[in-house]
């Protein structure tokens, strides 16, 4: 099989900056903070009010300044349909404040009305950081283990949901890989190795995550992993709802690549992972010039 390296990686790219509105992005954040409240509600109904009560205390540690009330911004219509977080308005407030000072905005900006730009690792960073720790919360509250079990859970009813009227956006594997090689200057800092496709399978080495960058002050990598990763598993459907895929290294828990095989399930049923020393060997990491 013949591999080919595609993107570059840029130590620039994380400092792009980016336009958003941020309660139109912050819609996303509380409707996914929602969906973990319900999951632990389902699965560890007896412990939802010290785990809100111990988030509670942890984002009243963590906030620095009431950016809601400074700008007087009412957080009711944000929580129209999330049936746990309007239980909890106050823990909806500490979370949202949480994200907001994570971008490190300018005191003049009016960003409860106006788009802002912000690099995309402050971006990333207030996207990431509250689920890295609500998920550490939760292992303080119940025993790690149960917690792990409950975040995947979460993690994958979330990104189901989602899937749920999407349309495929590739047919087969031969048109998904065609995308991963496609020149894309947008996407080209995201270096990765691509095979072709063999027997219903397509192996991609993904050289580089500025997820993990953008996070790397984050100690605990397992944690890291889950928050990054998981949701790989199940996201890998958007593309075509019969695609399936394993990896066993990824950068976020510290290997030096991740290991990614997409595998058609209409033509092939051979899940079998290829071990580390076949991804070690298809391209060097740092070729020779």
């Amino acid at each position: 099989m013949e591999f080919r390296r595609v993107g570059e990686y840029s130590p620039a790219y994380l400092e792009k900056r980016q336009e958003h509105q941020l309660l139109e992005f912050a819609k996303r954040f509380l409707r996914k903070f929602d969906n973990l409240l319900r999951a632990v509600k389902e699965q560890k109904p007896r412990i939802l009010a010290q785990y809100v009560a111990n988030l509670e205390s942890r984002y009243d540690e963590l906030l620095k300044i009431d950016y809601l009330a400074l700008r007087e911004v009412d957080i009711a219509p944000l929580l129209a349909g999330l049936a746990r977080l309007t239980e909890f308005p106050q823990l909806a407030r500490f979370y949202l404040n949480y994200h907001i000072q994570l971008l490190h905005l300018a005191d003049d900006k009016r960003w409860e009305t106006e788009k802002v730009a912000v690099t995309y690792q402050l971006l990333l960073r207030s996207a990431l950081i509250p689920q890295y720790t609500n998920l550490e919360v939760l292992t303080e509250t119940i025993p790690r283990d149960e917690a792990i079990r409950v975040f995947k859970h979460h993690i994958d009813d979330y990104v189901q949901e989602g899937l749920a009227d999407q349309q495929d956006r590739y047919q087969n594997l031969e048109e998904f890989r065609e995308n991963a090689i496609r020149p894309n200057p947008e996407d080209s800092p995201w270096e990765r190795v691509v095979g072709e496709v063999e027997d219903g399978k397509l192996i991609i080495r993904k050289e580089c995550c500025y997820w993990d960058e953008a996070l790397e002050d984050l100690a605990d990598r397992e944690l890291k992993y889950l928050v990054c990763c998981h949701g790989d598993f199940e996201n890998i459907r958007s593309s075509n709802k019969c695609f399936k895929l394993t990896m066993e290294h990824t950068i976020a828990r510290g290997d030096p690549y991740c290991d990614c095989v997409v595998y058609d399930t209409r033509i092939t049923k051979d899940f079998i992972h290829p071990p580390r020393a076949f991804f070690d060997s298809i391209i060097p990491l740092t070729e020779e010039e």
